[in-house]
């Protein structure tokens, strides 16, 4: 296939039907529908590297600067890296935050993007590689500013992305990775780093610091019910059971909750864990796979849930109803990224922080939330560069320093699998062993996407708030979704 017919397939699979993957509980998510005919383009630096007719490489030993996207957690500013160390020096220091940085300890997570880079910086310089930051913003913003560059031929020699990732590898714009380095990666990373990016065999980007779902609970409302707060529910169960004492303790002041199952994509990042752990899921080979048996079991457990939520809080249109509850202590029970637990210890909640429960046939599994994966375009000019890049983001100094944020799991094996790791994060460590084995990223239907995804969604906000058959709704949404996607 062409290269423009490829990028015209690109825009019509992703950007008018892409998900915005959420990267943080109180972040909105949902589908967006972004116009192909947004007017911003891709930058100048952007289009210099993408028009340049020869470009060093680092392996020339000749100095190359490549343009990379910038994401939020460790986004220092736009321009050339080395021009943005003093500013945001001088920033931190305003608010009265240092960075001085010992390995092994621990750091105010604000620090956290000017340690990164900074690490970054000085192991690319070795290499003689600089870097140019570009902020194209995230969700739709993004999405339509990558599609229109690869439309272009225009386009940044690192993109970076959440949920729409997959989609561009699958459409055959990314840059497979060197087999050395794929090797590399698979032995010495955790998997939900790099499999929701693994398509035929190869894999196409990485995430430095990926999250996935891990279970909370206000140990406050907990103990209320005369439940043992310390205490993490193993099974469905269990976690119903719970869920139920607490909701019956609180008299109609607070509830046990559960997790936010709204249609849209921060409802599919929470819930979906549950159908993964329970042997269902989304979709086969980009075909919908939404009324199999597990699925109908895991639908009637997001059901049993509702019964313990505000009337609608579980399936608001908007997951902020459902975090504001949690903040205000109004729910006891919570499925959300890592950054759940100290978000939550901002807002004077004693959190507990565990591995999602399993089904009563159900086996480990999870979905990546908050996952920012780096990639190589296909045009991208400097790709031996962009490579050496990737390869620096999993560097054990640069895993340290995610250890040390205590914010986000390192994805090192080496870092993570150690005794002070352990000792000194337990809680960051069970994150960690959940990254691996099963993990799974939102993925791409064949056609038309986000009508595929919202039938989905209506089908299992109906499901929660009727008294209809699970299996028939599901049945009905099977057969609406294929007749889009086929």
């Amino acid at each position: 296939m062409k290269k423009n017919n490829v990028a015209v397939l690109a825009v019509t699979a992703l950007l008018a039907t892409s998900l915005a993957g959420c990267g943080g509980g109180t972040k909105e998510s949902n589908s967006p529908s972004p116009s192909a005919t947004d007017s911003t383009s891709p930058s100048a630096a952007a289009t210099d590297a993408a028009t340049a007719s020869t470009a060093p490489t680092a392996a020339s030993g000749a100095p190359v600067t490549i343009t990379v996207l910038s994401e939020g957690s460790t986004n220092i500013g736009s321009g050339n890296l080395a021009d943005l160390f003093a500013p945001k020096e001088e920033e931190l220091k305003g608010k009265g935050i240092s960075v001085e940085y010992t390995p092994g300890k621990s750091f105010a997570v604000d620090a956290f993007g000017y340690l990164f880079n900074k690490s970054m910086y000085n192991q690319l310089q070795a290499k003689n590689i600089s870097v140019n930051y570009e902020d194209w913003g995230w969700a739709d913003n993004l999405i339509q500013k990558e599609t229109a560059a690869f439309l272009a031929q225009n386009v940044p020699d690192l993109i970076v992305g959440e949920t729409q990732m997959p989609g561009f590898a699958q459409q055959g714009l990314l840059e497979p990775f060197p087999d050395d380095l794929a090797n590399e990666i698979r032995d010495k990373v955790v998997e939900a780093s790099w499999k929701p990016m693994e398509y035929n065999g190869k894999i196409y980007g990485l995430a430095a610091q990926p999250g996935v779902s891990s279970l909370f609970w206000n140990k406050k409302l907990v103990k209320e019910a005369g439940i043992d707060p310390d205490k993490a529910p193993a099974s469905w169960e269990e976690l119903l059971d719970n869920i139920k004492k607490v909701t019956a303790a609180g008299k109609g002041k607070y509830y046990g909750g559960g997790v936010y199952a709204g249609a849209n994509a921060g409802g599919y990042l929470r819930f979906g864990p549950l159908l993964v752990i329970n042997g269902g899921g989304f979709a086969t080979d980009g075909q919908p796979a939404f009324n199999t048996a597990q699925n109908v079991e895991t639908v009637q457990f997001l059901r049993d849930l509702n019964a313990n939520f505000p009337p609608g809080v579980m399936v608001a249109t908007s997951e902020g109803t459902f975090f504001d509850a949690w903040y205000k202590g109004q729910l006891a029970y919570n499925i959300d990224g890592p950054w759940g637990a100290q978000q939550s210890r901002d807002k004077g909640i004693d959190v507990g922080m565990a591995p999602i429960p399993l089904s009563p046939n159900g086996k480990a599994g999870n979905i990546t939330i908050g996952a920012a994966f780096y990639s190589v375009p296909k045009d991208a000019k400097n790709k031996e560069a962009a490579f050496e890049y990737i390869k620096t983001m999993f560097s054990k100094e640069i895993q340290q320093i995610v250890a040390d944020s205590n914010n986000r799991s390192p994805v090192l094996k080496e870092v993570a699998d150690s005794a002070d790791y352990k000792a000194q994060h337990p809680e960051m460590y069970n994150h960690y062993l959940a990254m691996s084995g099963n993990v799974q990223g939102l993925p791409t239907f064949a056609k038309d996407n986000s009508k595929a995804w919202q039938t989905f969604g209506d089908a299992v906000v109906k499901s929660i708030m009727t008294k209809g058959d699970i299996q028939a709704i599901l049945d009905d949404a099977q057969k609406k979704a294929e007749s889009v996607t086929k």
